[in-house]
Parts: structure tokens; C-alpha cells; sequence
């Protein structure tokens, strides 16, 4: 009888495999959500506040085109199979070094086309300014014309006729001068507006030329040849590291412990060493969610061993407490399921040789570096999800590491 039905099982389980191949894929077993154990620890009086800080670079800037255009050049370099390519992520570059370059035709035409309307205006110029030497030419001899009419006028020595055909020469030499001048102005204002259209296209051509300000590491590159960017299209991420920044946050109970100019030795767990550094930055207020304050300390870098996203730890003094204290770290803290007002951990269990996690509501107290003390709730030794705990939910079966 038993096997009889074990061999029905198998006959309809057969067929529904087979309609599943024939109308859709069979339901894939959901994974288990990984997190990582840790445990309830007790802490002793003059216990060190230690923080883990990760490495930013000192500096990271943006490139973007100043002029649009077609990208039709970009930096090569020789890679580590010995063949040239175009410059990327990872590569080191120089001050000054030309990264990218647009299609300069246009913008060589306007150059010229300014140059041109320059020297017309210049031409236009040089025209005004010999018109104005001759009318002041004109001016200058009836001037002195119209002086020795005056003069023979007076003494009745000149008809009035033809004293006022001098004076009338003279009006008319006065006007023409003050026409001329008023073109060698206009002239003048052309050629300062021709100039600076010259200038502009000038600067619009060198523009098309994307430049690295500083000497440093390639983080990012967004365009090929070919690729069609605007004046504000950024080209290429650029990271200086010959400085870099251990960046941390502390509580406010902490700050006391720290000040500006401050030697700060940053132990790193790529090069296991320290590296003393001077605490350059100290945020002036609290994050709002985390209610931390963030902490800079730059280090120098000459030799770039110290990359980015690297991550080292540091000691800021000892707490003066002769209370023993039981703390979780701080990622392991989550709210409470049934409270959201409320703080709880999840707790690990082990039944039937699989893991499941159990929330546990707890109280907490004040934070002792990454770690956060646990007023009620735990005792020493309980196995919790040090991290990973936002991710689950109570009573789910999950994977643990170490």
C-alpha cells in the first residue's frame, strides 16, 4: 500500500513538473537572509572609546565641459597588457593633463569669423581717425581765417559779406570735426566689441580642451569618443589622494575628548598600522537621525598606500566608569516590531539544527564608541544579529556567519 502511494506521489508530481516545464517555470526556493552573529558583552570601567572610521579622499572634483560639442579625442594611456587605450577609472593623471578634447572645427570658425569682423572694425577705425585728421586739417585753416576776418572786420577793413562766408567756413570746420570724432568713438566702441567676441571665441575654443586642475586618480569617466556633451556635461571624476580623511562619527558625550589640531593616530586594517593624522573637522551640529557628529582627521598620503573606502579604527580617550555595563553594537539595534517608539535586538535561536531569530524588546543607556549600552532585556553572552537586523523579521529563518 505504501508503495503504492508512494508511486501516486510520484506520478503526480512527474505530471506537474511536466505541465510547470510546458506553461511556466517552477517557483525558485527563496534564499535565506545572511546576517552576522555577535553576542551580549560586558564592559569594565576604563574601557577605551574606539571607532571605526573609513577613508575618504581629500578631495573630489567634477569635471564637466565648458563647451559643447562632439567628443572626438581622449587622453591614451599604455594599460598593463602594454597596448594603448583611452584613460579610465584607476588611472593616475597630472596637473594640467588634456583628458578630453571636443570638435574644435566650430569653434575655429568663429574665431576666424571674429578675427575678421575685428579687422573690419579696425579698418572702419583707421578710416574715421584720417577722416578726423583731415577735418581738423580743414578746421585749422578756418580758424585761421576766420581770425583775420574778425580782426579786419573789426577795423573796418572787411566787408561784413564776406566776413560772415568766413565764419562760415569756420561753423562748418567745427561741425565736421566734432562728426569725426564722434565716428572715431563709434569706431573705437567697434573695435572694443570686436575684440571681445575675438576674446570670447578664443576662450570658447581653448574650452574645448577638458584639462585636470589637479594632479590625482581617475574615480570616473562618462564619455567616448563620439559622444555628444552640453557645457555643463561632466566628463571625468578626479580624486586627490595625495591627502586623505578618516572620517568618523561620535556621540555628544564624546566630543570633550576631541578638538581641532589634535593628533589622532588612525590604525588601518589594510596596512595593520597606525598612521597619525590632525583632526581638521569637527561637524558643529548632530546628525539628525543618528544624532552623532561627524569628525575628520586628514592624513598624509605621499606615497599613496592609504585608497579609499579603506577602513581603520581609532581611540579617542577611556570612559571613567567603575560600573560594569552590558552593550550591543549599534548596527544590531533595530525598533521595536510592536513598538516604533521603542528599541529591540534580535536574538538568535537554534532549533532542530537551523537558525531563526527572536525580536527581544530592550532599554538602552548611553554609547560607548560603535556599541551602545543595554539596560534591560540581554545578559552577557546572549548570540544576536550584530548586523543585518533591519532586514528580517521576527521568527524568520535565516543564514548566519561569524
Amino acid at each position: 500500500m505504501r508503495h503504492q502511494t508512494l508511486l501516486r506521489y510520484t506520478a503526480i508530481s512527474s505530471a506537474a513538473l511536466w505541465l510547470g516545464a510546458c506553461s511556466k517555470p517552477a517557483p525558485v526556493e527563496q534564499a535565506l537572509q545572511t546576517v552576522t552573529a555577535g553576542a551580549v558583552q560586558k564592559i569594565q570601567a576604563d574601557t577605551p572609546e574606539r571607532y571605526s572610521a573609513s577613508i575618504d579622499p581629500f578631495s573630489t572634483v567634477n569635471l564637466a565641459f565648458k563647451s559643447a560639442g562632439i567628443v572626438d579625442s581622449i587622453c591614451q594611456v599604455r594599460g598593463a597588457d602594454g597596448r594603448m587605450r583611452a584613460i579610465q577609472a584607476g588611472d593616475k593623471v597630472e596637473k594640467d593633463t588634456e583628458l578630453a578634447r571636443v570638435r574644435t572645427l566650430d569653434y575655429q570658425q568663429h574665431v576666424d569669423q571674429a578675427e575678421s569682423q575685428h579687422a573690419q572694425a579696425e579698418a572702419q577705425l583707421q578710416q574715421a581717425q584720417a577722416q578726423l585728421t583731415q577735418a581738423r586739417a580743414n578746421f585749422s585753416e578756418a580758424d585761421i581765417e576766420f581770425t583775420r576776418a574778425s580782426n579786419l572786420f573789426q577795423s573796418a577793413s572787411l566787408v561784413k559779406p564776406q566776413y560772415d562766408q568766413a565764419k562760415g567756413r569756420y561753423d562748418a570746420g567745427a561741425a565736421s570735426v566734432a562728426a569725426a570724432e564722434s565716428q572715431v568713438k563709434g569706431a573705437q566702441a567697434g573695435v572694443a566689441t570686436a575684440q571681445s567676441a575675438v576674446n570670447q571665441a578664443k576662450l570658447s575654443l581653448s574650452d574645448t580642451s577638458l584639462r585636470a586642475p589637479i594632479g590625482g586618480w581617475i574615480a570616473a569617466r562618462n564619455v567616448d569618443n563620439g559622444s555628444i556633451v552640453g557645457n555643463s556635461t561632466v566628463g571625468f571624476t578626479l580624486m586627490d589622494t595625495s591627502l586623505v580623511k578618516a572620517v568618523f562619527a561620535v556621540p555628544d558625550t564624546s566630543l570633550a575628548a576631541i578638538r581641532l589640531g589634535q593628533k589622532q593616530t588612525v590604525t588601518l586594517d589594510a596596512l595593520q598600522r597606525g598612521v597619525q593624522g590632525v583632526v581638521t573637522s569637527i561637524a558643529p551640529q548632530a546628525d539628525p537621525k543618528a544624532r552623532v557628529f561627524a569628525v575628520e582627521v586628514t592624513l598624509e598620503n605621499a606615497h599613496e598606500l592609504i585608497r579609499p573606502g579603506m577602513i581603520g579604527s581609532l581611540t579617542l580617550g577611556v570612559v571613567h566608569d567603575s560600573t560594569p555595563r552590558l552593550v550591543v553594537p549599534l548596527s544590531a539595534v533595530v525598533r521595536a516590531p510592536s513598538d516604533p517608539n521603542g528599541f529591540a535586538i534580535f536574538r538568535l535561536v537554534d532549533r532542530e539544527g537551523k537558525s531563526f531569530v527572536a525580536a527581544q524588546v530592550i532599554q538602552i543607556g548611553q554609547t560607548f564608541g560603535n556599541s551602545i549600552e543595554v539596560t534591560s532585556g540581554l545578559k552577557a553572552g546572549d548570540r544576536i544579529v550584530a548586523m543585518g537586523g533591519s532586514l528580517v523579521r521576527d521568527g524568520q529563518e535565516v543564514r548566519v556567519l561569524p
